[in-house]
């Protein structure tokens, strides 16, 4: 049973709004337009091409970095590139 508090509240403010319920399926269908299209694969391919086709130096010195790192802390018989 309702209490008199509830139904003082709807004697004086009227029921309650009901076409707020369905505000959850206009916000889904808004998040369906704001995804992005599907990527095309040709460009995707051109941007893994030059990703690969980096500058060699700083790949170079990049590894050195990677390398000293994971080494350093590493026991004399447990080193990775040592």
């Amino acid at each position: 049973m309702l209490d008199d508090g509830l139904w003082s509240k709807i004697k004086s403010e009227g029921m309650p709004d009901t076409s707020k319920h369905d505000q959850p399926l206009r916000v889904l269908m808004q998040q369906d337009r704001l995804r992005p299209q599907k990527a095309d694969p040709s460009a995707l391919a051109r941007l893994f091409d030059e990703w690969m086709q980096g500058d060699e130096a700083e790949q170079r010195e990049t590894f050195e970095a990677l390398r000293r790192s994971l080494d350093e802390d590493r026991p004399a018989g447990y080193k990775f590139f040592s």
